[in-house]
Formats: C-alpha cells, sequence, structure tokens
C-alpha cells in the first residue's frame, strides 16, 4: 500500500479538506495545502514527500497516527506532527520517505 502512496497521488488532492479521526466522537477538516518533493534517493523507486494539512487553530492535535480520509479515496492512517500556525489555520506535517 505504501508504494502507492506518492507525491503524484497526493498532489491531485492539494487544496482540497480531508476528515481527520481524532480518536473523540467528532472530526476535525483539514486542507492539504502543499505536497512538496525532496527529489530521489539513489536506489530508490519513488520520491521523498512532504504533505502540508491546515486546520483550525484548536484544538491543537499532539503528534499522532490518525486516520485521514477523503470521498474519493480510502481511509488512510498518517503520522501527522503539528508544526505551527500558518496562515491558513494550524498546520500539520507528514513526510514519506
Amino acid at each position: 500500500m505504501l508504494e502507492t502512496l506518492t507525491k503524484e497521488f497526493w498532489a491531485k488532492y492539494q487544496e482540497e479538506n480531508f476528515k481527520v479521526d481524532t480518536g473523540s466522537a467528532d472530526y476535525l477538516t483539514m486542507r492539504l495545502v502543499t505536497v512538496s518533493g525532496f527529489g530521489r534517493r539513489i536506489g530508490s523507486q519513488r520520491e521523498a514527500f512532504s504533505l502540508l494539512f491546515c486546520g483550525p487553530l484548536q484544538p491543537v492535535l499532539p503528534q499522532s497516527i490518525y486516520r485521514v480520509s477523503h470521498p474519493s479515496i480510502n481511509e488512510q492512517d498518517i503520522f501527522l506532527v503539528p508544526i505551527g500556525p500558518q496562515a491558513e489555520g494550524m498546520g500539520y506535517e507528514a513526510v514519506f520517505t
């Protein structure tokens, strides 16, 4: 499954909203703001990349694995790390290597 989660896969959903399961009864809505590539390592089949999601300023979620969903794709479990306030809201980053 991880091999299908490429930079190109996520880029199709940039600027779209995702539901994030916080483990409580409520979901947070976050927008995928940026998909950034880091280049390919020698011998690697895919490019390392990061995703920047922005959600509401409160509550701030701790770094953890969250189930992220979008109407066009299956649910994905992603490790999100809060990186602080951004212009669009609270920023969360996921890095794929």
